[in-house]
């Protein structure tokens, strides 16, 4: 596949082939330190490759493109992003949600596609050269479910969690919040830790500096809609009782589409999300203990994410929209005092940005659009 398009500064990326649509790329260090970029490209045929490239420049440039899996129902919608994670052992897991009955797109009238989604994971043992043919994280494959807005990450203990929303039964557009951990590699039963939540709506998973495992989703209590989490202390055997991140006291009859994103840093852990509460709508930053940090009132702005590290941190947005055109906007964080905006230059027609630190800077990543069809990946190295 060859190496990825690098300018002539070394500071910026970009990944563009013709007739491929890229979604949601995403940042990391590996456990050697090395800056991997992992991304979704659906060609004419809807095939969906799920790929990752290595840098070993701090994210100046990067290496072959190599491929995770593919296959024509991987989900790419930044609900239910696709997950690029690495345990302490050196292995390297993937999760993403897929139809498995999904077709190839071969012209005419276009594949019906059952309405079900379940939710994968593959393991590379050798460095990322090798994948395991992926299984479901679920026992339960009975079809026509919905499983998604997941999200997944790597314990105290190395082994992997997974938290997904799921159809109740009998109940039209109503969904129960569960787990599946992993005991030696191998996915343990599903487990329902709370069973009626905002039905379409992303979460956040994370294990904090303690080992502890925290879970952050939207309630659904009469119809309100506030960010709540609960918190394990035994690798998500058991779990605390659900208590709120922020009282927002948003009511709304209807799913807002937009979940919590979380990061440890630091010995707190930092949340973002949206609230529409009334006369006060707009991107929430709180941190741990609930502390209201920051709030981003453009109402252009509806979904923001964080990047960070224990001693490093920024939330990440985009603002404008098709008549103005977008560009990424950023506030860097430091003892959880939240700096002025900046605008990130060079990232007209951008959407979901993402990244990570590399030393002192940050390599932002992002999609590339034009006419509203993500085209492309781009990377800059910014000084904060």
């Amino acid at each position: 596949m060859g190496m990825l398009h690098a300018d002539i500064s070394a500071q910026s990326n970009l990944i563009k082939e013709q007739g491929l649509t890229y979604s949601l790329p995403a940042a990391f260090t590996d456990n050697t330190g090395a800056v991997v970029l992992a991304w979704t490209e659906k060609d004419a045929q809807d095939k969906v490759s799920f790929v990752y490239a290595r840098s070993t420049d701090g994210g100046k440039s990067f290496g072959e493109k190599k491929l995770i899996y593919a296959a024509p129902g991987i989900g790419t919608g930044r609900l239910a992003r696709p997950r690029l994670l690495f345990k302490k052992n050196g292995d390297m897991v993937a999760v993403f949600s897929m139809n498995p009955h999904a077709q190839l797109n071969t012209g005419g009238e276009k594949p019906s596609r059952p309405r079900e989604s379940q939710i994968h994971f593959t393991v590379s043992k050798d460095g990322g050269n090798t994948w395991s043919q992926p299984q479901p994280i679920h026992t339960d494959l009975t079809p026509n479910t919905i499983r998604g807005f997941f999200d997944a990450t790597i314990m105290a203990n190395d082994e992997l969690a997974v938290v997904f929303l799921k159809d109740i039964p009998g109940q039209k557009h109503q969904r129960d919040l569960r787990i599946v951990t992993t005991v030696n590699g191998v996915p343990q039963d599903e487990r329902v830790i709370d069973p009626f939540v905002c039905d379409c709506c992303n979460l956040g998973l994370l294990t904090d500096a303690e080992g502890n495992l925290h879970v952050y989703y939207r309630e659904n209590q009469d119809d309100l809609r506030d960010i709540a989490k609960m918190v394990s202390k035994d690798n998500g055997q058991t779990f605390s009782g659900q208590s709120w991140v922020h009282r927002d006291n948003w009511i709304v009859r209807a799913c807002p589409h937009n979940g919590p994103q979380a990061i440890r840093h630091g010995n707190t852990n930092l949340i973002v999300y949206y609230s529409g509460k009334e006369d006060e709508s707009g991107i929430r930053l709180v941190n741990q203990n609930g502390n209201l940090l920051d709030k981003i009132t453009d109402e252009t702005v509806r979904y923001a994410t964080l990047v960070g590290d224990n001693q490093k941190a920024v939330v990440l947005y985009t603002k404008g929209n098709k008549e103005t055109g977008t560009k990424i906007a950023y506030k860097a964080i430091n003892n959880q005092k939240v700096a002025k905006e900046k605008m990130a230059k060079h990232t007209e027609n951008s959407a979901n940005p993402n990244g990570v630190f590399v030393g002192k800077k940050l390599l932002l990543t992002y999609e590339l659009t034009e006419d509203g069809k993500s085209v492309g990946i781009k990377t800059e190295l910014i000084n904060l």
